[in-house]
């Protein structure tokens, strides 16, 4: 069952003019694009759990969590091994133009002991079209412990845009895994309200 999260409330993400560079220098490419959780499913994102905000520089928008923790290990639930979250956003773009994500940086917390593992992985498309997906994917081996930060580029030819002239969700789904392997002791891999994902663009002329 979906919930609805921030219903109604449009955030409007700036985006610098060096994200693309355009085909004439005297065209730069929009600065303002709205964006808006339309709803969250799935164990990692609770109803009224998950956020989306604009970056500082205004280049990006960012995902945030509260609920977001997979484990294994003492104390874990069966199923807590791994965790999951499908989001649909609701993305307006300027008249003209389409965009496609660039990079994703996400950044989150762990506690994975020797001989445990743990996964994170977006995968991403634009509804309705099949053509347009993409998908990203993070291994961490213990000993771990603490904050991370992992960056994936996504190549030019790998750039997934939205058909130009249509609306459409963008539906990310994020997820994490932990094994607990010949660990002793709990396991854990998160992204949390201080970490959680930025969404780099590269705009196009359609």
């Amino acid at each position: 069952m979906l919930h609805t999260v921030a219903t109604g409330t449009a955030l409007l993400v700036s985006l610098a003019a060096t994200a693309a560079v355009p085909s004439s220098a005297s065209a730069p490419t929009p600065r303002r694009v709205a964006v808006e959780i339309v709803s969250a499913n799935g164990s990692g994102c609770p109803a009224g759990s998950t956020r989306v905000s604009t970056s500082p520089a205004g280049k990006s928008f960012k995902i945030t969590y509260e609920e977001f923790t997979a484990s294994a290990g003492p104390g874990a639930a069966a199923l807590d091994f791994r965790k999951n979250c499908q989001l649909a956003l609701d993305v307006s773009l300027p008249k003209g133009w389409t965009w496609a994500i660039s990079r994703i940086v996400s950044t989150g917390s762990a506690d994975l002991r020797d001989g445990a593992t743990g996964m994170q992985a977006a995968s991403y498309y634009w509804s309705g079209h099949s053509g347009t997906s993409g998908r990203i994917g993070n291994r961490f081996t213990g000993p771990l412990s603490g904050r991370w930060q992992r960056s994936n580029r996504i190549a030019k030819k790998e750039l997934r845009y939205l058909p130009c002239g249509e609306r459409r969700y963008l539906n990310v789904n994020f997820e994490l895994r932990v094994r607990a392997g010949s660990a002793t002791g709990r396991n854990w891999l998160a992204m949390d309200t201080t970490s959680g994902s930025d969404f780099h663009v590269v705009w196009k002329r359609c």
